[in-house]
C-alpha cells in the first residue's frame, strides 16, 4: 500500500516546525511518522527542536540547500527511498524550506521509483499573518506556495486585525484552497487523504485505501477554454481530484478543482507561472494522461 505524503510549506518563521510538533504529538502514538525536514542552514535547528518532543518518530535532515534544485533532486530520490524502506513509515510529511517550489516536490514524488512507494495526499502553506506583507523579493514564491496548496494556514492572528482582508488576499491567488485561521497551528490534521476519504470510509484506519497514483503535468503550453472543458470531462470522472492553473490562449489563467464529475474554473489575475496541474486517481497514471494533455492543447 502507497504511503500518505504531505507537504508543509511557508515563509521562514510562519510555524512550520510549530504544526509538525503538534502532529508529532496527535499521532506518534497511532503510526510510524516519518519527517523530512529540508533547509538551506548547515545545522538544523528545527530538526533539534522536534527532536525534543521525546515522542517516537523518524526523522530525514537534509541541510545542504533546497532539495528541489535540479542538482540535488537525484541524491533527494534516493536518500528518501533508502529511508522509507529501512524504515517503512505509514505517514510521510515533509517541512519543506521557505524557498522551496512546491510544485517540484509533487513532481518528484510523482514520477520515478518513489512514486510505487508514495502518493501526495496533502499540500499544506502556513501564512503569517503579521508577516505576510512584508515578503519582500521571496513574495512570489510565498504566492507560489499559496497557489498550489490544498490548505491554507493562517497562522499568528491574534497578532492582526485585518485577518479578513488577509483571507481576500489569499482567496485571489487561490480560490479554491481551504483557508483556516489560527493560532500557535491549532488545527486538525489527517494523516490520509481528504478527497479519497470521501469515498472510502475509514473503518478505523484512515489509512486503508486502494493503490493510489498522485501526479503532476507543467508545461508552457496553452488550451482553449472549450478545449479545456473538454478536457477535463474526460478525466474528471475518473479522478478524486484534479486541481491547479491553466494558461489559456485567451490571455488568461484560470483556477481549476474537479472532483468526480464537478468541475469548477474561476479566472485568476496576475499569472506569471506556467500551467500546473496536479491529479489523484487510481485508474490513469501519468503517461496517459499527459499524453491526452499533450492532444487536446496542440
Amino acid at each position: 500500500m502507497k504511503i500518505p505524503f504531505h507537504i508543509v510549506s511557508g515563509f521562514l518563521g510562519s510555524g512550520k516546525t510549530t504544526l509538525l510538533k503538534r502532529i508529532i504529538e496527535d499521532y506518534s502514538e497511532k503510526f510510524k511518522l516519518g519527517i523530512i525536514q529540508n533547509e538551506f542552514a548547515p545545522s538544523n535547528i528545527d530538526g533539534v527542536e522536534l527532536k525534543k518532543s521525546k515522542k517516537d518518530f523518524k526523522l530525514l535532515e537534509i541541510n545542504k540547500g533546497s532539495v528541489f534544485c535540479v542538482c540535488l533532486l537525484g541524491d533527494f530520490t534516493r536518500s528518501l527511498e533508502k529511508f522509507i524502506d529501512e524504515f517503512h513509515p505509514d505517514i510521510l510529511i515533509i517541512e519543506a524550506s521557505g524557498l522551496s517550489d512546491t510544485t517540484s516536490v509533487a513532481e518528484v514524488v510523482s514520477a520515478g521509483s518513489l512514486s510505487e512507494k508514495i502518493y501526495l495526499a496533502s499540500n499544506w502553506c502556513i501564512v503569517d499573518a503579521l508577516n505576510f506583507n512584508k515578503a519582500g523579493l521571496m513574495r512570489q514564491r510565498l504566492s507560489h506556495q499559496i497557489r498550489m496548496a490544498d490548505k491554507v494556514l493562517v497562522n499568528k492572528t491574534d497578532l492582526v486585525e485585518n485577518v479578513d482582508e488577509l483571507q481576500d488576499e489569499i482567496r485571489k491567488i487561490n480560490p479554491f484552497a481551504e483557508i483556516k485561521t489560527t493560532t500557535f497551528c491549532e488545527v486538525e490534521f489527517k494523516p490520509g487523504d481528504d478527497a479519497v476519504s470521501k469515498f472510502y470510509p475509514d473503518s478505523g484506519n484512515p489509512l486503508a485505501r486502494p493503490e493510489i497514483n498522485s501526479m503532476v503535468i507543467k508545461s508552457g503550453r496553452k488550451f482553449s477554454k472549450e478545449v479545456l472543458t473538454q478536457f477535463l470531462k474526460e478525466w474528471a470522472p475518473k479522478a478524486y481530484r484534479i486541481k491547479g492553473f491553466v494558461n489559456l490562449k485567451e490571455g488568461q489563467t484560470v483556477a481549476v478543482q474537479c472532483v468526480f464529475d464537478k468541475i469548477e474554473i474561476v479566472t485568476v489575475e496576475n499569472n506569471f507561472h506556467p500551467t500546473e496541474l496536479v491529479a489523484l486517481s487510481d485508474q490513469f497514471a501519468l503517461r496517459q494522461w499527459n499524453q491526452s494533455f499533450k492532444e487536446y492543447s496542440k
